[in-house]
């Protein structure tokens, strides 16, 4: 069975302040990869997905970066 394509994939920083670098390399990352709730990816935490549940994201996959 094949994952759903990720529309949104919102990512909650683990620590107070990051560079913008970290971003990038969360982006990176993540493409090509299935990510669901809790799922690390640098100094980023998966918060919240759409659709809900694991998803595999694609080049066309918004993030949207929160504080933690």
């Amino acid at each position: 069975m094949s994952q759903q394509p990720a529309r949104t994939v919102i990512l909650k920083q683990t620590e107070p302040y990051l560079p913008e670098f970290y971003r990038c390399a969360a982006r990176l990352r993540a493409r090509g990869q299935v990510v669901n709730y809790g799922d690390k990816l640098t100094k980023y935490c998966v918060h919240a997905t759409d659709p809900e549940g694991p998803v595999l994201v694609t080049d066309t996959t918004e993030f949207v970066f929160t504080a933690s």
